[in-house]
C-alpha cells in the first residue's frame, strides 16, 4: 500500500509524542491525575513519573519538572549516525523515531536562536544526502526487501512512491516499444 510521506511522518509525531518519558518533579503538582492513569495528586517534589512526552515538554518547559535522564545531544547523535552510515554499504537501521525526535529538537533550538541549530541542521542535510542515496538506490535495483525494517515509517512511504514512479517512468510500454528494451531492463540498472 503506498501514502504519502508527510502523513507518515504526521503519523509517526503523533506516536511519539504519546510516549512515556520520565520525569522528575522539581516541586509539589496537583492535577495530573486527570491527565495520566496511575498517578496521585499531588505529586511531590522528587518524585519521579512517567507522562506522555506532550505532558512532559510542558511541564519541564514551565520549570515544574525535569526529564529524568537527558537526552544524548542531537549533535552528538547526528555524528554517531553520519560515522555509521559512512561505514557500510548497507542502511543502517535507525529508531522509527529518528526524524520526529530531531525535528522536535531543531524546532525547540529555533526560538531561542540557539547557535547550534545551524550546525545541527547541516549535520542533518550531510545525514539525508547518505540515506536517500542508499534509499534511492535500493528502490532503483531489483533487491530483497529485507532492507525495509532499517527504514523509519517516513523512508519507507519515501522508498514506496520513488520505487513506483521510477518503475512507472523506466517500465511504460511506449518507452520499451519505441527503444526496443525489455520491460525488466530497470531491474538490472544495479548501480
Amino acid at each position: 500500500m503506498s501514502f504519502d510521506f508527510r502523513l507518515a511522518s504526521r503519523l509517526q509525531s503523533l506516536i511519539y509524542e504519546q510516549k512515556p518519558v520520565l520525569v522528575r518533579f522539581k516541586r509539589t503538582f496537583y492535577g495530573l491525575s486527570n491527565y495520566v492513569q496511575g498517578l496521585s495528586d499531588p505529586i511531590e517534589e522528587a518524585h519521579e513519573a512517567s507522562v506522555p512526552r506532550w505532558l512532559a515538554k510542558g511541564l519541564v518547559a514551565k520549570g515544574y519538572a525535569e526529564y529524568a535522564t537527558p537526552p544524548v545531544p542531537v549533535k552528538q547523535r547526528l555524528s554517531k549516525s553520519i560515522w555509521q552510515e559512512e561505514q557500510s554499504n548497507s542502511i543502517q537501521k535507525i529508531d522509527p523515531n529518528f526524524y520526529v525526535e530531531l525535528g522536535s529538537v531543531i524546532v525547540d533550538m529555533m526560538p531561542l536562536e540557539d547557535p547550534n541549530a545551524v550546525a545541527v541542521k547541516s549535520k542533518l542535510q550531510d545525514f539525508l544526502r547518505i540515506r536517500v542515496k542508499k534509499i534511492r538506490r535500493l528502490a532503483e535495483t531489483k533487491t530483497q526487501m529485507d532492507f525495509l525494517e532499517s527504514l523509519t515509517p517516513e523512508e519507507k512511504a519515501w522508498f514506496d512512491s520513488y520505487r513506483k514512479l521510477f518503475q512507472e517512468w523506466v517500465e511504460p510500454s511506449w518507452f520499451t516499444g519505441f527503444h526496443g528494451f525489455q520491460s525488466e531492463l530497470w531491474l538490472d540498472l544495479d548501480g
